[in-house]
């Protein structure tokens, strides 16, 4: 596995002033932690860690100052508006340590149930799998055609991949196909139709407002 290379440099601000006219340079704030080590507070170009984003890997060599770090992207933050990358968590790592962290899941295939009239839930987006840094997946790849009409997938039935452990519940579902339950139609003229009223039939010696009124 061909592990990136993300040239950073150091900074020395944590202003908001000065974070903001950061990115109006080109440039996305980072901070370095983890392994009782300080923490070191970075920034890189844009255009660097786009490229780096893009190549699917969590895992990089993060580099200032002459030195390099194995580290792994922790946690990405995105302007809501534009989604453009705000600022970046990166945590130290050992390439021979075991590693928890979550990963996306994608569907594959036209589920059986589906073609029949069912609908598709996608209920697990990522997963908590543990594995060593130099195999942690871009995405689990999970295949659906087989999925018929009132079933499930579920987290004990993903695909087993070498070294690789699931975290997460192993009765989580994570798709499903159901059928679509019809709402009864309701006409125009149902909802027209007005109640019928029953009159109260008066008893024996009593008379009705209505023979009053005419009394």
């Amino acid at each position: 596995m061909k592990i990136l290379e993300l040239k950073t440099e150091k900074r020395t601000t944590k202003r908001s002033k000065a974070i903001k006219k950061l990115r109006m340079t080109g440039k996305i704030p980072a901070i370095l932690y983890g392994h009782k080590q300080d923490n070191v507070m970075l920034c890189m170009k844009e255009d660097e860690f786009t490229r780096v984003l893009h190549a699917g890997s969590r895992m990089l060599y993060v580099t200032y100052d002459n030195q390099r770090e194995s580290a792994l992207i922790k946690e990405i933050q995105y302007d809501p508006v534009v989604d453009r990358v705000l600022h970046v968590d990166f945590s130290r790592i050992d390439l021979d340590e075991r590693v928890k962290l979550r990963v996306s899941i994608g569907l594959a295939g036209e589920s059986v149930g589906v073609k029949e009239g069912g609908v598709l839930t996608h209920v697990m987006k990522d997963i908590e799998i543990e594995c060593l840094p130099t195999s942690i997946p871009e995405m689990i790849k999970v295949d659906v055609s087989e999925l018929g009409l009132g079933k499930a997938i579920h987290v004990r039935e993903l695909p087993v991949l070498e070294g690789i452990r699931y975290i997460s519940d192993a009765e989580a579902v994570v798709v499903s196909v159901h059928q679509i339950v019809e709402k009864k139609a309701v006409t125009e003229e149902e909802l027209l139709a007005e109640p019928e009223v029953i009159a109260k039939k008066p008893k024996e010696g009593e008379e009705t407002a209505e023979a009053e009124k005419k009394a």
